[in-house]
C-alpha cells in the first residue's frame, strides 16, 4: 500500500500488509524510518517491532467490543451498526470500480465530528484487521481514524481510501499490488537475535540506562 497525508512531515509511507490464518503483520517504511507490528488475534497480543534497535515489545490486546454479525445479515450490517453506535454514518454510494482486478464498491463514512472518508472496498480479500500502528517506547500510539473503526473486522478490505479530517488535512491510502502466496510462520515472529524490551524490568530497576529510550533493561547499547 501507499499512504500519503498532508499532515505528515515524512512524505509518503510504503506499507506491506501480510495476512495468514489469524495473523497480521504490517511493515511501514518512510523516508526517515520504519517499523512494524504483528497482531496475533488468537492469542490476543501485539508484537511491536523496532528494527533500528533490533528489539520488540509485546502488548496484550484489550477486548475490542466488536459488534457480531447476525446470521444471514448483509455484509454492511456490522459497519452500519458500528457507525451508528459512535454517532457516525456509513453509506453505500452504489458506485462500483475494479481495482487491481478486484470488484470494489464505494462507501462513505462521516464521523460525528465531521471528518469524511470515501472507501473503495472489496469483499474478496477476507476480513480487514485494521492497520493503525501502536507506539513503541517513547512514542505515542496512533489512534485509529473513524473509517477504520467502522469497517475493521468486517468483510470489506479497503483498496483505496481518500479523506478529509475536521482540521481540513487530507489523506490517501491505496493498494498498489496484491500477491497471493504461502507465507512462512517466521514472518509473524520477531527475529531470534532481537531482544525483548521489558518495560516492567526497567521500571523495577529504577530506569537503568534512562527512560524513555531504545535500550533494554540491561542498559547495553
Amino acid at each position: 500500500m501507499s499512504m500519503t497525508s498532508s499532515a505528515s512531515k515524512d512524505g509518503p509511507q510504503s506499507v506491506n500488509y501480510s495476512i495468514k490464518e489469524g495473523l497480521l503483520r504490517i511493515d511501514v517504511v518512510t523516508a526517515k524510518s520504519g517499523g512494524g507490528i504483528i497482531t496475533d488475534f488468537k492469542n490476543k497480543q501485539m508484537i511491536i517491532l523496532m528494527p533500528q534497535q533490533k528489539m520488540y515489545m509485546v502488548r496484550s490486546m484489550a477486548d475490542s467490543g466488536e459488534i457480531p454479525a447476525a446470521a444471514g445479515a448483509p455484509a454492511g450490517a456490522v459497519p452500519a451498526a458500528r457507525a451508528a453506535a459512535s454517532g457516525s454514518s456509513f453509506k453505500d454510494t452504489g458506485e462500483k470500480e475494479t481495482i487491481l482486478g478486484y470488484p470494489c464498491e464505494k462507501y462513505e463514512v462521516i464521523s460525528a465530528k465531521g471528518s469524511k472518508a470515501d472507501i473503495w472496498a472489496t469483499d474478496q480479500l477476507g476480513t480487514f484487521g485494521g492497520f493503525t500502528m501502536s507506539g513503541g517506547p517513547g512514542r505515542h500510539s496512533q489512534a485509529p481514524q473513524e473509517w477504520e473503526n467502522v469497517i475493521k473486522g468486517s468483510a470489506f478490505f479497503p483498496m483505496r481510501v481518500t479523506g478529509t479530517e475536521t482540521s481540513g488535512k487530507t489523506f490517501k491510502l491505496e493498494v498498489t499490488s496484491v500477491e497471493k502466496q504461502s507465507l512462512p510462520d517466521s514472518l509473524f515472529t520477531p527475529p531470534s537475535d532481537w531482544r525483548k524490551f521489558d518495560l516492567g524490568a526497567m521500571m523495577g530497576g529504577a530506569f537503568p540506562g534512562g527512560f524513555p529510550g531504545a535500550r533494554p533493561a540491561d542498559g547495553n547499547n
